[in-house]
């Protein structure tokens, strides 16, 4: 029963992710930017502290809820108005609920939402260069390249709270809009950001990404020597190191990634997260660009089948290309499929019913009769064969399979 509301949750979060391809694919957003916050908020506003009630003493036992709730009852003296209505005025005080340790002074960002009285989220505090920011970002298009070269700048800041939110707004744009500043983005300071060891995995992530879009000939040595080095320090956001530097090399470059991260070794195989990334980016060059032929990607994929713990994480791929001519060999990898290697069965089960050749449905019949619990599972979870725009649906109950195994 688990398991099952595990799947479930699966197929249910796939199927409402968008459709858009975002700037940054291998990226997720941390949290919500200045730009939602304020669109989401009925009101915005630039306030002052100006009194706040003592905190109440840990040592000096439990004190009621109500008592603790008052204690951080702040109140506020609004500067400026960023979006407001009537009910908001320069020179207003308000209250909102602060737990934070800005002295009487600081200027805080205040959000309130509500048809009537007026419910302020947490107060964010903003020193000049935040309150500035703001500002500025409130004047920008709500989308398109202007924006982006916008947050460029703030991409690696020593502020954090404008270097995060410069990032999440890269994480959300879409990824023709980061191909239109192509040429607006600064390719050195790239690579110097590349470099640095100190930053943090989903910015290196956004950071390839940013490259494969204004990379140079050049570039190629510098990400072959990071893909062969071994080191996980140079491998960190290897997914995206991956799409870039299939993007750059194009066909000519799938080879290494194959013999680095897909094929099967003689002493041992890549690892699993290797293999993983490398699937990633191969899937991201069949669905987002055209440098490589499909053709090529799918014979990359088909190697992963040779590692049959692995199988199903390509499966889904291959149905989605249209690989029908693997059809056969993922038939008798059915076949030969034990209680421990179990779970490629439904993945398989899934590309036979995409798969409109009329042998499918003869085979199918045929596997029902060997496993009628995995044909079960996998019209269950998934009674369409085919997701969005015509693809196979990505949600693989497989891997959780797998796991509880």
């Amino acid at each position: 029963m688990y398991c099952f509301f595990r799947l479930l949750a699966i197929v249910l979060i796939l199927s409402c992710a968008n459709n858009f391809a975002l700037a940054c694919p291998f990226c997720r957003p941390v949290k919500t930017t200045f730009t939602e916050d304020i669109n989401a908020a009925d009101v915005a506003v630039l306030g002052e502290l100006v009194d706040r009630p003592k905190r109440p003493d840990s040592s000096e036992g439990e004190l009621p809820a109500a008592d603790i709730i008052d204690s951080y009852k702040t109140k506020f003296r609004i500067k400026k108005i960023y979006k407001g209505d009537k009910r908001v005025r320069t020179g207003d005080e308000i209250v909102a609920i602060y737990t934070g340790d800005a002295p009487v002074g600081a200027q805080c960002l205040l959000r309130g939402i509500g048809k009537e009285d007026l419910q302020w989220a947490p107060p964010v505090p903003l020193g000049q260069r935040a309150q500035a920011y703001v500002e500025q970002v409130l004047k920008l298009p709500a989308s398109g390249a202007d924006r982006l070269i916008f947050f460029e700048n703030y991409l690696e800041d020593k502020d954090p709270v404008l270097q995060g939110d410069a990032f999440d707004e890269f994480a959300r744009a879409d990824y023709q809009a980061l191909k239109d500043i192509r040429d607006e983005i600064d390719h050195e300071r790239l690579l110097t950001w590349i470099k640095n060891p100190d930053v943090t995995p989903s910015n290196r992530r956004l950071y390839f990404t940013m490259l494969s879009v204004c990379g140079k000939p050049q570039d190629l040595e510098f990400l072959q020597e990071m893909i062969v080095s071994g080191d996980e320090r140079q491998l960190k956001g290897l997914d995206s190191l991956i799409s870039c530097y299939l993007t750059l090399a194009g066909a000519a470059g799938i080879d290494l990634i194959e013999d680095e991260f897909l094929r099967g070794g003689v002493f041992w195989d890549p690892e699993y997260v290797h293999t993983y990334a490398a699937i990633m980016a191969i899937r991201f060059q069949g669905q987002e660009e055209d440098t490589i032929p499909r053709d090529r990607l799918v014979a990359a994929l088909r190697i992963v089948l040779d590692r049959p713990e692995l199988a199903d994480l390509v499966i889904p791929d291959l149905a989605r290309w249209k690989d029908w001519a693997s059809m056969d060999r993922l038939v008798q990898m059915f076949k030969d499929a034990g209680e421990k290697s179990s779970w490629v069965r439904v993945p398989i089960v899934n590309f036979l019913r995409a798969c409109p050749l009329p042998q499918a449905k003869e085979q199918l019949g045929e596997l029902a009769e060997i496993d009628p619990d995995a044909v079960r599972r996998a019209t269950t979870f998934f009674p369409f064969a085919t997701g969005r725009r015509g693809n196979k649906s990505e949600a693989n109950p497989s891997t959780e399979q797998k796991k509880e195994k």
